[in-house]
């Protein structure tokens, strides 16, 4: 388990809490929220930025841009979501509907909308028992799979007119430069993440993701497991 996680018991003995999320872990900032709060202690929300997509979890409305001094016990949200779901069973938290949604939404985000290769039985078995303690699946789906920003749908235009197949279409050679990302709004993050998608298209194995200002330098390479 994730070292991330502070012992129960210093969550038990502090009376402020500061819970600190990066745009990649604000799902588990949403579980861990609840679950202070269930505890009766005060909490804040730290969350320099945040993705649009995730905006309906619950408390994500709570978020401050700055720090808590007060606080007696800092958080760092950045935990894997089966480890913060173990920690949870481990610990005999009760898990409410917006803990369940908010564990299901990491789950989703965790495992690529619930395609990644690394789901298995066990994943499934968690999914179900959310399901039943009140995980909201439909928002879940809307929000994470369904809705993208005006940003990523351009840049995904831009990278599929420049997206090259090679050795018998096993291999997808996507390119972009600074202007593309200028021009879209996008980040090289978003890149990446368009990047992974590519590998669902029949026969794609590894897709490298090139940069064409840099002297079509490769800059990451992403294979399917």
């Amino acid at each position: 388990m994730s070292n991330l996680i502070p012992d129960k018991k210093q969550i038990e003995a502090s009376k402020h809490i500061l819970i600190k999320s990066d745009k990649e872990s604000l799902a588990q900032a949403s579980v861990l929220y609840s679950y202070c709060l269930s505890l009766h202690k005060k909490v804040s929300l730290y969350a320099p930025e945040i993705e649009r997509r995730f905006s309906f979890l619950p408390w994500i409305d709570k978020r401050r841009s700055n720090r808590a001094d007060s606080a007696d016990l800092e958080i760092d949200s950045s935990i894997e979501i089966m480890d913060l779901y173990d920690f949870m069973q481990m610990s005999d938290v009760k898990i409410n509907a917006k803990m369940a949604t908010a564990l299901y939404a990491g789950l989703l985000q965790r495992y690529e909308n619930f395609l990644s290769d690394a789901m298995d039985g066990t994943i499934f078995a968690v999914l179900a028992q959310l399901i039943t303690l009140g995980a909201d699946h439909q928002k879940c789906v809307e929000n994470i799979v369904y809705s993208e920003p005006l940003s990523k749908i351009r840049l995904k235009a831009i990278l599929y007119k420049n997206l090259l197949l090679k050795e018998n279409a096993k291999v997808a050679h996507v390119s972009f430069c600074d202007e593309d990302l200028h021009a879209s709004g996008a980040s090289l993050e978003d890149v990446c993440e368009a990047a992974r998608e590519f590998l669902h298209i029949v026969h794609i194995r590894e897709v490298h993701i090139v940069k064409s200002d840099e002297n079509n330098k490769i800059i990451k390479i992403v294979k399917d497991v």
